[in-house]
């Protein structure tokens, strides 16, 4: 019997192996960059349904209204990282949701601009928040949005099924030497590696890819960029940041020698997902001879 084709990483083209079972998905990782990702793929009317009931509200069974909300705490902290270096002439937010990000940008001087796929989110910025927003995607509007000087991506990356994609139509939009910032959760870090395969990014047909430090890198660079920092265990302050470090420590390693894990073992494993694990925030630039 011969043996089965070796999965490429869509990220470093390496090759893959299974990892574990997540929610009635097989999730591999990378050999070489260490990033997992989900195979097969869904299909755009699997993920279109989980997303129409996503993007319901909390009364209707959905789940998107409580991550925004706490996801708005972060933004000022996020809009002064963008400023740490001048202010940014012009912004866009791509996957701007209801427009929080975008108004609190506008609210300190930046002419900004979000880009989403949701007619309800972006109505919700222009007639509620009175911010500048487009519906649609960024493929197809990039002929006409002209370029800015940074590009904000914030936890979005890891709900795609083509990330590098995306990544080339940010670029597409970015003046050279212009910054993209965005943040998703990290894997293959300490925390995933105590406690591996369960931290709460594991969680397809939702999250999937989870990118490790390399895989992230290896994606901006098939794109075109150079990758500038990578902070892992962002929070919007350092004693955030420390809290939910020791916070993590402390469950993973209760979580990792209680008999409920005593299963856990090389190889392939069955999916348990717990409220932990570590965001990473990334700053990529655009060269300054970057094609426009």
């Amino acid at each position: 019997m011969s043996e089965s084709p070796a999965i490429a990483c869509p990220l470093c083209q390496c090759a893959s192996s299974p990892a574990f079972f997540a929610g009635g998905y097989k999730m591999y990782r990378c050999t070489a960059c260490r990033a997992a990702f989900v195979h097969p793929m869904p299909d755009d009317l699997t993920l279109k349904r989980f997303y129409d009931d996503f993007h319901k509200s909390t009364g209707a069974g959905g789940w998107y209204d409580e991550i925004e909300d706490r996801m708005r705490d972060d933004f000022p902290a996020k809009v002064a990282l963008i400023q740490k270096e001048g202010a940014a002439a012009r912004l866009l937010d791509v996957g701007c949701g209801k427009g929080f990000f975008v108004k609190a940008c506008a609210d300190r001087g930046i002419d900004a601009v979000g880009v989403d796929l949701s007619e309800t989110g972006v109505n919700y910025a222009k007639e509620t928040l009175k911010v500048q927003a487009i519906t649609g995607s960024l493929h197809d509007l990039k002929p006409t949005l002209g370029l800015f000087d940074v590009v904000t991506f914030w936890a979005t990356i890891e709900h795609l099924s083509d990330p590098i994609r995306m990544l080339r139509d940010i670029y597409d939009v970015l003046k050279p030497g212009g910054r993209l910032f965005c943040d998703t959760g990290i894997g293959d870090d300490w925390l995933d590696r105590l406690l591996p395969g369960v931290a709460q990014w594991y969680d397809p047909p939702q999250h999937l890819f989870v990118f490790s430090r390399g895989g992230m890198i290896k994606a901006m660079e098939a794109a075109g960029f150079s990758v500038r920092q990578i902070v892992p265990g962002f929070d919007r302050t350092p004693l955030r940041r420390w809290v939910r470090k020791v916070r993590g420590a402390v469950l993973a390693g209760g979580l990792r020698f209680s008999a409920a894990l005593g299963r856990m073992r090389s190889g392939t494993f069955t999916f348990t997902r717990y409220p932990l694990g570590n965001l990473m925030m990334v700053e990529a630039v655009k060269p300054l001879n970057g094609a426009q």
